[in-house]
């Protein structure tokens, strides 16, 4: 299927590619359909590519990419909406916030997606652990800390 985009232009998206959100992201709720795309061979970072409304993508990564002890807790309801049998089904992706100056760019680790890479499904999982910070910040200039707010 063809896909207008803001970012991309026209895409021409495999069905067999796209990502069916159980439940929305937190303020989207027509948004449904995604695709993920590369930003760019050897980026760390992806696109989250609404097919439902081409002007809607999200900028995400691997989680362990800024944080590498960063372990979901998925609760049992949302592996079942997720249909996930398999732990290693799962793919954990944070949402990234890049401001004005990219050196201050965030990932919300509070609130990560998980897709369940073999059926397409995804969900946003809030964590209602508080030590998840929702803005973590990607370029750490007290690498020996790990205290963030």
């Amino acid at each position: 299927m063809k896909v207008e985009t803001t970012r991309f232009g026209e895409i021409e998206v495999d069905e067999k590619s796209v990502i069916t959100m159980v439940d929305p992201i937190l303020g989207f709720p027509y948004a449904k359909r995604y695709v993920l795309i590369d930003h760019r061979e050897g980026s760390p970072f992806k696109w989250l590519q609404c097919v439902d409304d081409g002007s809607l993508a999200f900028v995400v990564m691997d989680p362990k990419l800024v944080k590498p002890d960063y372990v979901v807790p998925i609760e049992e309801e949302d592996a079942r909406k997720l249909e996930i049998e398999d732990p290693s089904d799962a793919e954990v992706y944070v949402i990234v916030v890049i401001p004005e100056n990219p050196r201050d760019m965030t990932v919300n680790l509070r609130a990560p997606v998980v897709i369940n890479r073999k059926k397409r499904l995804a969900k946003q999982v809030v964590i209602p652990d508080e030590s998840y910070p929702i803005r973590y910040r990607v370029i750490r200039e007290d690498a020996g800390s790990d205290t963030q707010g």
